[in-house]
């Protein structure tokens, strides 16, 4: 490993070093050692990925490839990091909520992998999609929380007490998100899905009734609106 001095110091002069941003286990890993501030956060990782037997799964590749067609292609195995910090309440990185919405995209929702919503498909997942797949979504990141949690529990006790600090953090980061998908689970009548989305931005989202019409002298019968007046975005 190489040093470079952005200043002159004198022998014998304390010399400090950045390692930069990273979790205890990062730290551990790398360097065998944390430092006392990396404790104030607790982070864990989890991996998210397509399922090769997806029956749209090359479609799905074909959307990472596009979104990422300047750089690496984006694996179809993803990582992220869940984080216990104070002030914030275990949501997790919205590049994952993103990422597990078009992994679990399907059923009715697949109409949106056809090659019309090719270059939108990607951005569309930045949001809820339907109430069927947000709940495959939560569900999807509740079982792999479970599972490290599991494994974290499995863990021998004993050994250096900063291995010992590092599974509590984990179980810390893990816990709060599985936390937190659960309130997600109960809110999900609550949200505004894609075709919700869709008849608002089309301005078909408003209840209709007779009265409506009758109150506009300017229409015959049987019209809805006034000829040319729609204002659609084709």
């Amino acid at each position: 490993c190489e040093l470079i001095a952005t200043k002159a110091y004198k022998a014998g002069e304390e010399v400090f070093c950045s390692y930069g941003p990273k979790s205890a286990a990062d730290y551990l890993l790398e360097h065998g050692f944390c430092p006392p501030q990396c404790w104030k956060t607790a982070v864990s990782e989890i991996t998210l990925e397509i399922d090769p037997e997806d029956r749209f799964y090359d479609d799905k590749l074909d959307i990472l490839e596009f979104e990422t067609y300047d750089q690496a292609p984006m694996d179809p195995a993803q990582s992220f990091d869940v984080v216990s910090a104070p002030g914030r309440d275990g949501e997790p990185d919205p590049a994952m909520i993103q990422f597990a919405r078009l992994k679990q995209l399907g059923g009715l929702d697949a109409f949106l992998l056809e090659s019309l919503f090719r270059k939108e498909v990607w951005g569309f997942m930045s949001l809820p999609v339907s109430e069927k797949n947000e709940l495959a979504v939560v569900e999807a990141i509740s079982e792999v929380c479970e599972s490290a949690l599991e494994d974290l529990n499995q863990c021998p006790e004993g050994g250096p007490e900063v291995c010992t600090k590092l599974r509590e953090s984990e179980t810390k980061a893990l816990k709060r998100t599985l936390e937190f998908m659960l309130r997600e689970k109960e809110a999900l009548d609550l949200k505004e899905y894609y075709q919700e989305r869709r008849l608002k931005d089309l301005g078909l989202d408003s209840e209709w009734s007779p009265e409506d019409d009758m109150m506009d002298p300017d229409l015959n019968f049987g019209q809805t609106r006034q000829p040319g007046g729609a204002d659609y975005d084709w």
